[in-house]
């Protein structure tokens, strides 16, 4: 072989190797995308069932599900509603109430409900002020959960 013939060689099989790692890069890149939408914004969208996306707002009262291998609940947000189900591997954190907000990374489905592969929650009454502890408070003693934004008007109203 000649000299030419061995450094073409080599060129072409070093071109194939660095296209299929720039390939490799680039679509592990798109995959791992996640655009945060608001539950308004993921229904509108003509294409939402193409990409990953995370969506937040508060858990519905009594919306939560759990059965084996899944967690259905509702996302509240903006007057809308998202059923949200979740088959992932990671238990759901115990701040997951009525109520909490919640934030969820996955695909919506075209039937409507978001396929969730992880969620995390809040508890945000744990770090709210003391005005708001206790409005959260009063409204769970009452039987009637309301959101962080329920409750922090009422702190306000209560000052």
């Amino acid at each position: 072989m000649r000299p030419k013939q061995k450094t073409l060689k080599f060129g072409i099989g070093l071109g194939i190797i660095l296209m299929t790692l720039g390939w490799l890069a680039y679509s592990g890149i798109q995959e791992s995308k996640t655009y945060y939408v608001t539950v308004r914004e993921l229904q509108a969208k003509p294409d939402a069932y193409h990409k990953r996306y995370r969506v937040a707002g508060n858990v519905a009262a009594g919306s939560i599900r759990r059965m084996p291998g899944r967690v259905e609940f509702r996302l509240e947000a903006e007057g809308t509603i998202l059923p949200i189900v979740y088959t992932g591997k990671e238990p759901l954190p115990d701040t997951l109430q009525d109520g909490a907000q919640a934030m969820a990374d996955g695909r919506y489905q075209p039937d409507g409900h978001f396929q969730a592969e992880t969620v995390q929650a809040k508890c945000a009454s744990k770090y709210a002020p003391a005005a708001m502890k206790a409005a959260t408070q009063q409204a769970e003693a009452s039987g009637q959960p309301i959101s962080m934004q329920e409750a922090m008007q009422r702190a306000k109203n209560n000052q």
